[in-house]
């Protein structure tokens, strides 16, 4: 598990989705919106926006957070590295 600090921006929900060809329906998911500083291989940190999916009492927890500092516990996956909260 990694902790991630990042400025919040914005909470949003997805709309839930429905596979056409199976009818099968995804859920909504729950968002948080915000820029991180991601420091470069020559040292200077590149502000970068990320949508970070989490579990209801974690977005509960920060919708009153935009424009603060905070921090999620996140994991991630892929090659280009995608975070995801835990």
């Amino acid at each position: 598990m990694l902790k991630i600090s990042l400025v919040a921006i914005a909470t949003y929900e997805t709309d839930p989705y429905t596979n056409p060809n199976t009818g099968v329906e995804t859920p909504s998911k729950k968002r948080i919106q915000g820029l991180f500083d991601k420091r470069m291989k020559n040292g200077s940190i590149k502000k970068e926006l990320i949508d970070i999916t989490v579990k209801d009492e974690v977005f509960s927890k920060h919708q009153n957070s935009i424009g603060k500092l905070i921090e999620l516990d996140v994991g991630y996956f892929a090659k280009d590295i995608t975070f995801f909260g835990i």
